[in-house]
């Protein structure tokens, strides 16, 4: 239908530029003329092809729209099974993702313990090493 439309809106185009420019109108019915001179004598074969090629196309845009309608009209919801499998992966990310901060506090904690303890053996090695010091 759509096509169609389309074809029958650009004929009434090419009559009206014709009946602006007569004299390219005459042009064009010299050039026609001459065409149908020069052609073999067989038009009706390519009036039945472009019949059959004109019915196809319409048949086939009409499928399309068939289709178009058919996909308009169904839910754009999703299956229960994959949004329950959706919403397991959810649940899943979501609590390894808890997990994953309660072991960066932790680490946090280690490293921070582990900086006490290295500035407390470093104290411990300076006072020794002062004791031998004085002891000389």
């Amino acid at each position: 239908m759509n096509f169609f439309t389309l074809v029958s809106l650009a004929l009434p185009l090419t009559k009206e530029n014709s009946q602006l420019h007569p004299s390219s109108a005459r042009a064009e019915l010299c050039d026609e003329h001459t065409a149908r001179e020069s052609r073999p004598p067989s038009p009706s074969r390519s009036t039945i092809t472009e019949r059959v090629v004109i019915s196809s196309v319409l048949s086939r845009l009409g499928d399309l729209e068939k289709q178009l309608e058919t996909l308009r009209m169904r839910k754009f919801e999703m299956p229960h099974e994959k949004e329950e499998l959706l919403n397991a992966a959810v649940y899943r990310v979501d609590a390894l993702e808890a997990e994953l901060i309660t072991t960066k506090k932790a680490l946090h904690e280690a490293l921070m313990r582990q900086d006490e303890l290295l500035s407390y053996i470093d104290r411990q090695e300076e006072a020794k090493y002062r004791r031998k010091k004085f002891c000389w």
